[in-house]
């Protein structure tokens, strides 16, 4: 894609961006809508794939997207060989034995829904969004998705998990609101901030370990605020992983997953 085309793919990104989040924020998106948001955001309608169902397929199979999940939910083609690799990790980890995996800010809920395909784990998930909880609650029903999912914050389900282990997988996903910028992914401004939900995550365990997983963007070759920030938040813990999407979306961008093991 020549500079033109990578231009103007920004600034449609950008223009539908404010859109989703602005007065598309809480509407369920029509067939049109959801294949334009993938052409948009991933270079092709099928780029946006939710639980195996993609853009073109989501409304004829009863699912419901709104405007802001379009824009914040963790793609097939991001989350799939995340669990893939989370999962080799794992089996190379023999002091690490999870019993479970808690999406803190589960939005559509498709980073739990692979994670329990490939694990094998319960996933207990939360999501403080009545609309988003609404549409995830949906959405889980009808495709028969075997996740509890629960209408609290996030510090409500550390409350009631089950007794930890070590290695459970705590995944952190807050908004990113003003957190992210032309350079880059600041993961101490998320909403909430990262580092108060770490200290929540380990006031919560009482000592006993996990994994902490979390997926951050890459702007480009002039980002410097992400893996900087990531340092500085998870300064103390190992890191175990650094999975990068496959495809980058249309604006040039890059997805990553990290993990962390946490005491």
């Amino acid at each position: 894609m020549g500079h033109d085309g990578g231009a103007t793919s920004l600034s449609a990104a950008l223009a539908l961006r404010a859109e989703l989040l602005g007065p598309a924020r809480t509407r369920v998106l029509t067939e049109a809508e959801l294949s334009h948001a993938g052409r948009v955001f991933h270079g092709r309608p099928e780029g946006l794939s939710l639980y195996g169902v993609a853009a073109p397929s989501m409304v004829g199979r009863g699912l419901r997207l709104l405007g802001r999940t379009a824009i914040e939910c963790s793609v097939d083609d991001h989350c799939a060989p995340f669990a893939e690799a989370l999962a080799e990790c794992l089996a190379h980890e023999p002091d690490l034995t999870p019993g479970y995996v808690a999406d803190l800010f589960c939005g559509s809920g498709n980073v739990g829904f692979h994670l329990r395909a490939r694990l094998g784990l319960p996933v207990f998930a939360a999501e403080l969004d009545p609309a988003v909880h609404a549409a995830t609650r949906h959405n889980f029903r009808v495709l028969g998705i075997d996740v509890d999912l629960r209408h609290a914050d996030y510090r409500e389900l550390l409350a009631c998990l089950p007794p930890p282990r070590p290695g459970d997988v705590v995944v952190v996903e807050p908004p990113w609101g003003a957190a992210l910028t032309p350079s880059g992914l600041d993961v101490a401004a998320t909403e909430p901030p990262v580092p108060g939900i770490l200290a929540d995550i380990r006031a919560a365990r009482a000592g006993v370990p996990c994994l902490v997983a979390l997926q951050v963007i890459v702007v480009g070759a002039d980002d410097t605020t992400t893996r900087p920030s990531l340092r500085r938040c998870f300064a103390g813990a190992r890191h175990l992983l650094a999975v990068p999407a496959p495809a980058s979306f249309a604006t040039g961008a890059t997805v990553e997953f990290h993990v962390y093991a946490v005491s």
